[in-house]
């Protein structure tokens, strides 16, 4: 499990700058915890180049890491900290972001049982670089999109990426990601707003309460919009929930450009037989 970072700005901005010192301190307390690696993928200021980093350490050991933080400015992009899933590698193949075809990926979630995972890769697809589910879920949802564009493209693709994963007898409390795109940024939300990760600690030991750890949030404001997963963004005015099957579009200007509802729904066994 894991925590997922999104923004797009009107003007070049550094995640500190974005987030405020209370958010921040927050973002650097999670990564503690989510320290089996960190990554982040963005565009500059007046550069179409998509830039991106990953490393195995934890983000708070990682000056690469620190010094974005603190000092790249971008308009757009997304950051990733991980808590690998057990029995994943944990080597830099495996952490997030993803980077193919032109576009960055970062998933929080788990899909199981792990050994179907290769079944989640579209016909003819390369063998991945690493273990992770979360590599083959992005192979499977950039072969879903195509050409196609925009916020219901992307939503209608990670529909099939679940219906395919019942086909197949997998299951996943949550499949909520970072889709960055040349000209958007994709926040999949989707996810069971009433499941919560088990037997792992998630929370710094210090927090004496917490948010739902799947609820995704999104917070606009002065040119710029920012999508986090929970922990993050706690007390900010203007903060509001993401819907837990629906996929968030921001443009390169710092708005939102639609909200698109996802066809399918996440919902666990126990709940459906309820």
């Amino acid at each position: 499990m894991c925590r997922l970072l999104g923004w797009s700005s009107d003007r070049p901005v550094t995640v500190a700058e974005l987030l405020g010192a209370p958010a921040l301190e927050r973002l650097q307390e999670l990564a503690a915890v989510h320290a089996h690696g960190c990554g982040m993928a963005w565009y500059g200021d007046d550069d179409a180049e998509l830039h991106a980093h990953r490393s195995a350490l934890a983000a708070g050991d990682d000056g690469d890491f620190l010094r974005f933080v603190h000092e790249t400015r971008t308009r757009r992009g997304l950051l990733h900290l991980r808590l690998a899933t057990p029995g994943l590698g944990l080597e830099v193949v495996d952490t997030h972001p993803f980077v193919a075809g032109g576009t960055a990926f970062a998933h929080n979630g788990a899909i199981f049982p792990q050994d179907k995972v290769d079944l989640l890769l579209p016909p003819g697809a390369s063998q991945p670089a690493g273990s992770t589910d979360s590599e083959r879920y992005f192979s499977r949802l950039r072969s879903n999109i195509g050409h196609k564009q925009g916020s219901a493209a992307v939503a209608h693709a990670a529909g099939r990426v679940l219906s395919r994963m019942r086909w197949h007898g997998m299951s996943a409390s949550s499949l909520n990601a970072l889709l960055l795109t040349p000209r958007e940024l994709h926040l999949i939300s989707l996810h069971d707003p009433e499941a919560e990760p088990a037997d792992v600690q998630v929370w710094p030991a210090d927090y004496t309460t917490h948010p739902p750890y799947l609820d995704l949030s999104l917070l606009q404001r002065d040119g710029l919009s920012v999508v986090a997963s929970s922990g993050i963004l706690r007390e900010e005015t203007g903060v509001t929930r993401v819907d837990a099957a629906s996929v968030v579009t921001l443009d390169d200007r710092g708005g939102v450009a639609r909200v698109s509802q996802i066809p399918e729904r996440i919902i666990s066994p126990l709940r459906r037989s309820a």
